[in-house]
């Protein structure tokens, strides 16, 4: 096992004064829970920053990860998330085919069956409430692809004005002042973007 914190105890790690541009500090964050065959790199989309980070990988699955040192937008840093949000990738509850429910009670079906029942339910909503009570919550971590498929369906093809993501929710929730604490956090920690906001003139409203 190769584990250079525990992010859950201690969850930003070392802190590594910025100190100057083309001077970021390296710090290499890792969580391996077994020797893995070899290394894929890749990058952690749990967030908005998208820290490159390398895979662990052992007989097929995956065992670990590591930032990538080199990299301009963490310099080797992973968040408590990019270091063990994979764990789930290996959890015995993880959902490998979907489930529907019958009588109350979840049972596997195949994709073209969940599919199908998917689209058989909105048609019904839709006949009967409009598109108006159909929306969207969606999660942080798509692609911008897959957000832009996401928008065709909903806004062209179903028509409603309801679509949501925690992309915009999450950054929400985070301060009262969040150009202020992205200059204070980042800055103190070698982040790529705090040479522009060190540049740029603070505005808030109370």
């Amino acid at each position: 096992m190769q584990v250079t914190r525990d992010a859950i105890a201690d969850i930003w790690g070392e802190r590594t004064p910025y100190v100057g541009e083309g001077a970021w500090p390296v710090r290499v964050d890792q969580r391996a829970l077994a020797n893995p065959d070899g290394w894929v790199q890749s990058a952690c989309v749990l967030c908005s920053n998208g820290c490159a980070l390398d895979i662990a990988v052992k007989d097929g699955r995956i065992v670990g990860v590591r930032g990538r040192e080199q990299d301009a937008v963490n310099r080797g840093r992973l968040g408590p998330k990019g270091l063990h949000g994979w764990e789930a990738n290996n959890s015995r509850d993880r959902l490998t085919m979907p489930l529907t429910k019958s009588g109350g009670a979840l049972q596997q079906a195949s994709w073209n069956d969940a599919m199908s029942l998917i689209v058989e339910r909105t048609k019904e909503i839709w006949d009967r409430a409009t598109a108006s009570a159909i929306g969207f919550y969606t999660s942080g971590q798509l692609m911008l692809e897959e957000y832009y498929t996401l928008a065709v369906i909903g806004k062209a093809g179903l028509g409603t004005p309801h679509m949501d993501g925690n992309t915009r929710l999450w950054p929400a929730l985070r301060s009262p002042v969040p150009a202020q604490s992205c200059r204070q956090g980042q800055s103190q920690d070698g982040n790529t973007t705090v040479t522009k906001a060190a540049r740029t003139p603070l505005t808030s409203s109370a």
